[in-house]
């Protein structure tokens, strides 16, 4: 079987909780956007993400959402598993004959939700409108006016109304503001730069304190006294360390010990990573497992391919996101942390190996298929180091919020 590429994008709610993910995929020998059989390209997406991958470890305890190809709908024996998570797409392009209402009615009786995909009402349709759960538009491919047509339209029906491919915070807004329930897109990892403003004092300090750490000259003995100065802080990165997702096979009772125990390098990276949790504030908690998605998979990308600079790929990944929790200039912000130029250069212009593997973290992310088949990475290690960070950045993300 082909390598299949499988990402996963976020679903907020109004209050910007991630309600679920939509599951994206590619099989890796595809390098275009028409898949030129839908069915088994779909096909093979159901039976990895259920049977081999795991629901729980591309979606964690979110809702699931997947698309659905018609042989799926009108044949029972290829009904998917996990009912309770998942969300089953119906595209665009499958007509609403008896066939595919009674299939949509079996796995509602199943237990099954149901979401209609880059949906536009017409009568024809009504049968699907009134047996969905969502429905999902595509802002992108509808005018204002048409967007408040169709939302007026659905919105009389029992069912949630997805806005998708929302990438900007004006989006976003516009969207809120007509009355949407849920929303998809990375429009939360673009900073809301509405005027120019100085930082809050505590993101000020936050990063003084990473600046410091992130000092290649910093000794044990400094790190620890910096860590001495938050007891907060200490008290939850030994929390963490101790914790089941960082993997240690004994318990680290202080602060010397874990630096020795964990080294130094990753202990100044996890420590960075805890204090910007601190200062999520009104921005959403999934901006942080995005940089430590992005943080953890070009770490493993470049351990196999470029081993020498591995120790600064997390925090690349991490800081990655830094504009975004700030609300201020990447490039104003990246001039008052002390970072070796190779970092700041492959953050702000993708230069260098680190550069090459950050830019191809974020193609990944952005389910840029294509850049990634014509890469000089095999296809299993770019899907392994995900689904892998995905994993070790949700646990981690619960482990720092407990």
């Amino acid at each position: 079987m082909d390598h299949l590429f499988i990402a996963r994008q976020p679903i907020y709610d109004r209050n910007k909780a991630v309600m679920g993910y939509e599951l994206l995929y590619r099989n890796s020998s595809q390098n275009h956007a028409a898949i030129t059989d839908g069915d088994t390209a779909s096909c093979e997406t159901i039976l990895n993400t259920f049977m081999h991958i795991g629901i729980d470890n591309i979606a964690g305890s979110a809702l699931a959402f997947i698309n659905l190809p018609r042989e799926f709908i009108v044949n029972d024996q290829l009904t998917p598993m996990f009912n309770e998570q998942a969300v089953l797409e119906i595209l665009e392009d499958i007509k609403p004959d008896e066939a595919v209402i009674n299939g949509i009615k079996r796995l509602k009786n199943e237990g099954y939700q149901i979401a209609l995909d880059d949906f536009l009402f017409k009568d024809e349709y009504k049968p699907f409108v009134e047996l969905a759960d969502y429905i999902k538009f595509d802002i992108h491919a509808l005018s204002r006016c048409e967007l408040i047509q169709q939302f007026e339209k659905c919105k009389k029906y029992n069912v949630k109304l997805i806005a998708e491919k929302i990438e900007s915070h004006e989006l976003y807004q516009v969207c809120y503001e007509l009355g949407f329930d849920f929303f998809q897109g990375y429009f939360f990892c673009y900073p809301e730069m509405l005027k120019k403003k100085s930082l809050p004092s505590n993101k000020l300090v936050v990063l003084n304190l990473i600046q410091k750490l992130q000092n290649p000259q910093i000794e044990s003995n400094e790190l620890e006294e910096i860590l001495a100065q938050d007891i907060t802080l200490t008290y939850k990165l030994l929390r963490y360390i101790n914790s089941a997702s960082f993997g240690l096979r004994r318990e680290v009772d202080s602060i010397k010990d874990a630096i020795v125990l964990v080294g130094i390098n990753n202990l100044k990276n996890w420590v960075s990573l805890i204090m910007m949790s601190k200062i999520i504030e009104s921005k959403p908690t999934e901006l942080i497992i995005t940089g430590m998605i992005r943080g953890k998979m070009c770490e493993i990308l470049a351990q196999k391919n470029h081993p020498e600079i591995s120790h600064q790929m997390f925090i690349i990944g991490l800081f990655s996101v830094l504009d975004a929790l700030m609300d201020q200039p990447l490039i104003d912000l990246l001039d008052s942390v002390i970072l070796s130029t190779d970092i700041k250069l492959a953050l702000l212009d993708f230069a260098g190996n680190q550069g090459k593997i950050y830019k191809y973290v974020l193609q990944y992310e952005k389910s840029n298929w294509q850049e990634l088949n014509e890469s000089d990475i095999n296809a299993d290690e770019f899907i392994q180091a995900y689904l892998t960070s995905v994993n070790w950045a949700d646990q981690s993300m619960q482990a720092l919020l407990d």
